[in-house]
């Protein structure tokens, strides 16, 4: 057995942490690991160390504490300071006089801030921010000062400067050049940002560096700058850079270095991904696979402030560049784009971030952007996407194509009471398809109204309960409720009894008791209580698993003999699967029998599919094995529920061929790597999504595939799809969630999907009954009309049945607060089964289109659509009984 190699390194901050995390999620065995850090706290989060000069809040500040090296075996040398490495005999000596020896060494100690030689440098008051000792001994000085001068107006300059500005103090930015962030942007988007700081107080000096600082023994009083200016000041602050200490250029054998104490090929990284980058390869490096680390791109980068500063690439055009530039002097808006080759090399956006992301997915992944500049500038731009004056529209104006309603009936809707955009949506179903028009009914309510109410519904669950998910969350988990009848008695008279809301509960019922739970198929949907999709003639479509759309010859073949046997119509799916359509609801249990497959869950709120191209394996393009990461991610999410559905794509090169980029979660193949985006959709309103990471392995896609599923699962609202949740939630605010979090964080989420994993049951090989029909004899009439369609002791609370009668057939209901309903068993919309129906509020809802029905008079909620026979019903002894008219 090999004796494991002492491994040691030098600086606990995040690139060293990123790299022992690797290390130790990949291969605990190999390494005796030491880190050592001059800190005493373990590694946090250094890009949240301005937010700290504000906030007394550090819960989300420390990303390994001391007890995250002792758990996982990490000999953690904190607050001690290496004095000495002797390379020859490779031991450490510390500052205590201890001794450390190593086999391989990894230094990481980070930058050391830049300071001018100036004279009053020393001076108290005199400060840089890289640590949490700084930012402690920062807001401690500046306690009843408020003078403060940042020295550096870069990236991290501006960013403490605003840190600054926000804890009330006056802000002076001293600068060295003629325009602010001059590593990232043009002079004119400069300008604007310049006017926009202005504009919040901030004070500039434009090529006017420090030249000297005075004060005394209590601190610094007094800036004097190149051309003479002097400036009262109670507090400096210098943010001018980093310094790299040339002796960790290393050409030893066995030692390395990562972070921003390196530099590789002539340049030195100061952002988060590329040195995450670094980490990632040297732990393949050290665990002996054959890569080498060939630079880093650096990623699209936003300035932390209040308004959208977004910088990607190339700032300056050369020759031969096209540019698009779109300003707005009156407003502060700069939006520059350079384009080569029908692709954004770099951009500029000041002001505002409309299709930020979009633009940055453009970069990132080198796509080629519409030739009509505008539509990635301003998407939607040519369909007039704003809010109108709608005081003109005739009423038979077309309002929402997919659900043919004009303006006229949603004035109609909004005198009867619809004061806001969700209750216009409900009462007309406008705006509930693709959702294109919900700026028109904004506009007619605004022009009806004269105003655009807040919908309190909108930070709702699901808007019958009326209760964020959190509060929703600790609601059953407190009460200990596990069936949605139980919630919904407890909140009667406080919420909606309606679809929407049992098919929230329900899932969130199995998301909260990972799947064990009292199921209530009357508060489920047609198509999850028969596992397959209901068609609008109430037959229905099935889709048998097929993994990452590669099917064997088995499988093949019994679904070709299913097919013929049952008559079905064949279809190959837009996500590489094979569709069964026009099965009989009798017919379910005995074609799962035959097909011997699992579900492919075609019908749910679950994962669809991972779509996936040939990848490297075939495709002579190709940059990463793509068809093997696709099978890998539809084995493992197979099944998994959430507040929507679910889909993945996994391209293996920028072409796109598997269209991961309007996917729920979309992975594509880049040189050396995978780059991860989300919130895509491609339906009738396609969003792109957006890239949040760029990983090396098979199994960092899915680790992140994880987390993120989880967060969805967490906090999405009922059928809110990623796009709309990504959207709502923010980017940003996910990333740091699901990427950047504590380890005990992201394990959560991690454990938590895992048991979510295994409680998944293939719901094809759960043989309930399912057929809800039955024939009867006992159908002759009274003398009195009553005719009898129901034996009682036949029907559960909650279940439904469609009775067949020698005088027609009937739909029957024996709801869970006691009552029996009969109808007739056809909607008189476009036929659907009315048996199928969801009952709640005092009507019937119909599966297919989901238009309802008053229980007492039949009368639909829409005008379009007639009514629904409703019998009058009587018991008689064991008998349920109908009147005949």
């Amino acid at each position: 057995m090999n004796k494991k190699q002492n491994l040691v390194v030098i600086g606990c901050g995040m690139a060293s942490g990123k790299f022992i995390e690797e290390l130790i999620n990949r291969d605990r065995d190999s390494f005796d690991i030491t880190v050592i850090g001059d800190e005493e706290h373990g590694n946090y989060n250094r890009i949240k160390l301005v937010n700290m000069l504000y906030s007394d809040s550090v819960d989300d500040v420390f990303i390994q504490s001391p007890e995250y090296f002792k758990d996982n075996h990490v000999n953690a040398i904190l607050g001690a300071k290496v004095v000495s490495i002797d390379r020859e005999n490779k031991i450490i000596s510390l500052e205590n006089n201890s001794l450390i020896p190593y086999d391989k060494l990894v230094i990481a100690t980070g930058s050391n801030p830049f300071i001018p030689k100036v004279d009053g440098t020393d001076l108290p008051g005199v400060m840089t921010i890289r640590t949490m000792d700084d930012v402690e001994k920062a807001k401690l000085y500046l306690k009843d000062r408020t003078e403060v001068l940042v020295v550096g107006g870069g990236l991290l300059g501006l960013e403490l400067a605003l840190g600054l500005k926000k804890m009330g103090k006056h802000i002076m930015i001293a600068h060295l050049v003629d325009s602010i962030m001059e590593f990232q942007l043009c002079k004119d988007a400069a300008s604007y940002l310049q006017r926009k700081m202005e504009e919040k107080g901030l004070q500039f000096f434009l090529e006017n560096p420090v030249a000297e600082l005075v004060g005394d023994e209590t601190g610094v009083k007094k800036a004097v700058l190149k051309n003479g200016i002097e400036i009262p000041v109670d507090a400096v602050f210098f943010n001018c850079g980093i310094m790299v200490d040339d002796m960790l250029k290393t050409s030893d054998n066995d030692i390395y270095a990562i972070g921003e104490c390196c530099e590789h090929r002539g340049r030195i990284y100061g952002l988060v991904a590329p040195v995450w980058d670094q980490s990632r390869f040297l732990a393949s490096i050290l665990l002996g696979d054959d890569v080498f680390y060939a630079g880093s791109e650096i990623p699209p980068t936003r300035l932390k402030s209040d308004f959208p500063v977004i910088t990607m690439g190339k700032f300056n055009e050369h020759i031969g560049d096209e540019v698009s530039i779109f300003e707005d002097k009156n407003s502060l808006i700069y939006k520059k784009l350079i384009i080569r080759d029908n692709k954004i090399i770099g951009a500029n956006l000041i002001g505002e971030d409309l299709n930020a992301d979009g633009i940055s997915l453009s970069y990132t992944a080198k796509l080629n952007i519409p030739s009509r500049r505008a539509d990635i500038l301003f998407p939607g731009a040519s369909s007039a996407e704003t809010i109108m004056d709608a005081s003109s529209w005739p009423d038979d104006a077309p309002i929402c194509d997919c659900n043919g309603v004009n303006a006229g009936k949603i004035r109609k809707s909004i005198k009867n009471g619809s004061d806001t955009v969700s209750k216009v949506m409900g009462a007309t179903r406008a705006g509930t398809g693709c959702g294109n028009c919900k700026n028109k009914l904004r506009a007619l309510l605004i022009s009806e109204t004269g105003e655009l109410k807040e919908d309190p519904a909108d930070k709702y669950y699901v808007p019958g309960v009326f209760f964020t998910r959190e509060e929703l969350n600790e609601y059953i988990l407190t009460n200990g409720y596990r069936s949605v009848s139980s919630i919904l008695s407890s909140l009667e008279g406080k919420s909606v009894d309606d679809p929407k809301t049992r098919m929230g509960l329900d899932y969130l019922l199995n998301f909260i008791w990972k799947g064990v739970y009292d199921i209530e198929y009357d508060s489920k949907s047609a198509n999850d209580r028969y596992h397959g999709n209901i068609q609008k003639d109430g037959t229905f479509s099935i889709i048998p698993r097929i993994h990452g759309g590669v099917a064997d010859p088995d499988s093949l073949s019994r679904i070709a003999k299913v097919a013929k046997e049952y008559a079905l119509t064949v279809k190959i799916t837009g996500a590489d699967r094979i569709g069964l359509y026009s099965v009989k609801k009798e017919d379910l249990d005995d074609i799962w029998k035959k097909l011997d497959c699992e579900c492919g869950y075609a019908y749910a709120k679950t994962f669809r599919a991972a779509k996936s191209c040939v990848g490297t394996e075939f495709c002579r393009f190709g940059l990463g094995d793509s068809m093997t990461l696709g099978r890998k991610m539809c084995d493992r999410y197979h099944g998994m529920t959430g507040p929507a559905k679910f889909k993945m794509g996994i391209s293996g090169c920028p072409r796109n061929c598997a269209e991961a980029t309007i996917k729920d979660f979309g992975v594509v193949a880049v040189e050396g790597g995978w780059d991860i985006s989300i919130g895509g959709n491609g339906g009738a309103q396609v969003m792109v999504a957006k890239k949040i990471a760029r990983v090396k392995i098979h199994e960092e896609v899915m680790k992140i595939a994880d987390r993120f599923y989880e967060y969805y699962r967490l906090h999405g609202k009922y059928l809110e799809r990623t796009s709309h949740f990504v959207e709502r939630i923010g980017t940003e605010k996910i990333a740091d969630a699901i990427l950047y979090d504590t380890p005990d964080k992201l394990k959560k989420l991690e454990d938590n999907f895992a048991l979510a994993l295994a409680s998944i049951r293939n719901p094809w090989k759960k043989h309930r009954e399912l057929l809800n029909e039955e024939e009867t004899d006992e159908n002759a009439a009274s003398k009195d009309d009553w005719f009898t369609v129901s034996v009682l002791n036949d029907l559960s609370p909650g279940e439904s049945r469609l009775v067949k009668t020698s005088k027609g057939e009937f739909a029957v209901f024996h709801t869970r607060d006691g009552k029996w309903i009969v109808t007739d068993p056809l909607c008189p919309h476009e036929k659907g089964p009315i048996v199928d129906s969801i009952y709640g509020g005092g009507r019937l809802h119909c599966p297919i289109h989901n238009y309802s029905f008053d229980i007492k008079t039949g009368k639909s909620n829409s005008e379009d659509v007639g009514s629904l026979k409703i019998y009058e019903t009587k018991i008689d002894g064991d008998n349920l009984k109908i009147r005949m008219d």
